[in-house]
């Protein structure tokens, strides 16, 4: 069944494209009747769990007593301010709320702009779906909002510096701990710090999911000057935020929207981060993950099939060795009661720890079916390219696997 006919939105959801009727913790029941295990999980914004009750009941409780208003502030909006302002690491900051992820990245653009009277930004990820981040018609050049993709590569950032010295604001970067080595995240930091250009991390994907605020400092050693929140935060509610110096943050002041004093999504943040702190969820998230990446590294060996798992965490990602096997292992998946991110990222929440066991079972036969028919191909590996392909996919740049030149090579000939 394809999404309803008068939604414009192309919103890709997983197969086998069938109607959610029901969703707890970890378990989605499609219009099918069938229960499926969910690893999209709302593209990796849902952390507890499925209507998880700590949150549904915080929501509840917040409506039945009338809390809030529509018109004007109220006391959690400062109580969640405060906990993202410590958890960035940003003495003296202040926070922005959005309603969306592409909202806080586009207001840090704007944010960088106003503050050092420059246009250019280097970015490197996937920062929302506007005309901002529209592909530049010639590589390494600015598109028509002033964006150079230097698709995660610390070389072409660097040639990005230079080549537009004095004219670049801030380098914005989407943190990758699947496909980048810190080495490279580090490489990137300092040449922002070298050339004194504005460093911003956008964690709406990454940001509260392994640790509290962002996980970029503790990999590269530094702080961001500026960081963007959003699906870690409040178990799928609409919510994002920009935080960053007090002196900085000054520039947003004019940037609200009409939704902004709606305490919906903000008493679900507070929910949600005080169960994942109290139960040391970002511990588990990361435990969970990496159980999981070795269960399904194991019975991908016993069925001698041509599949790599990224990812020792919270996300993962699945690269199969040929385009014929990626198509069949999706369609295996949805067969047997899985529903997946199709060529992205998988994302564990805290409801996944309660069904490793049934997860395993149900990839088994998976793997199971496709040993059937691709049994010629267990000498086959997943090649460089197919890796690079994969990256590409799920982080919109290129992985680190390749020396820079050819990495940039194969930017220019598959992906631009």
């Amino acid at each position: 069944m394809s999404k309803p006919e008068k939604i414009a939105s192309a919103v890709g959801v997983p197969a086998p494209n069938l109607r959610a009727l029901s969703a707890s913790g970890a378990i989605v029941r499609l219009s099918d009747g069938k229960d499926y295990i969910d690893l999209m999980n709302g593209k990796g914004s849902i952390t507890l769990g499925h209507h998880h009750p700590v949150v549904t009941e915080a929501i509840i409780s917040s409506l039945n007593n009338e809390q809030g208003s529509s018109t004007c502030w109220s006391e959690p909006f400062e109580a969640l301010a405060e906990i993202i302002v410590a958890d960035s690491g940003i003495p003296n900051g202040q926070v922005a709320f959005f309603s969306s992820g592409t909202e806080a990245c586009r207001a840090v653009v704007q944010c960088a702009r106003k503050i050092t009277g420059k246009k250019i930004i280097a970015s490197a990820g996937y920062h929302g779906w506007g005309d901002l981040w529209a592909s530049p018609s010639h590589f390494l050049q600015p598109n028509e909002s002033g964006i150079i993709d230097f698709y995660f590569i610390p070389e072409l950032l660097a040639d990005v510096l230079e080549n537009y010295h004095g004219e670049v604001a801030m380098v914005m970067i989407s943190p990758d701990y699947v496909h980048l080595k810190p080495e490279t995240l580090k490489k990137i930091a300092h040449l922002a710090r070298e050339y004194g250009v504005l460093f911003c991390s956008d964690e709406v994907k990454n940001g509260y999911r392994s640790v509290t605020g962002s996980a970029l400092p503790q990999v590269i050693g530094e702080q961001a000057d500026f960081y963007t929140f959003s699906k870690g935060l409040c178990n799928g509610q609409r919510l994002s935020c920009l935080v960053g110096p007090t002196e900085m943050m000054q520039k947003t002041k004019h940037m609200t929207y009409t939704a902004y004093f709606d305490t919906v999504p903000i008493v679900a943040a507070l929910a949600t981060l005080k169960y994942m702190r109290d139960e040391q969820g970002y511990k588990r998230l990361v435990t969970c993950g990496s159980m999981l990446a070795n269960t399904l590294r194991t019975l991908i060996a016993q069925a001698e099939l041509p599949i790599k798992v990224m990812g020792d965490g919270p996300l993962l990602q699945f690269i199969c060795a040929t385009p014929e096997l990626d198509e069949a292992f999706y369609t295996a998946c949805g067969k047997h009661g899985l529903l997946l991110y199709k060529f992205d990222n998988q994302a564990v929440s805290l409801a996944t720890e309660a069904v490793l066991t049934k997860l395993e079972i149900h990839f088994k036969q998976v793997f199971s079916e496709l040993a059937l028919h691709f049994s010629t191909q267990h000498q086959i590996h997943v090649s460089i390219e197919r890796q690079m392909e994969a990256a590409f996919n799920m982080i919109d740049g290129a992985s680190d696997i390749m020396p820079a030149a050819d990495a940039i090579h194969w930017l220019q000939r598959y992906a631009l």
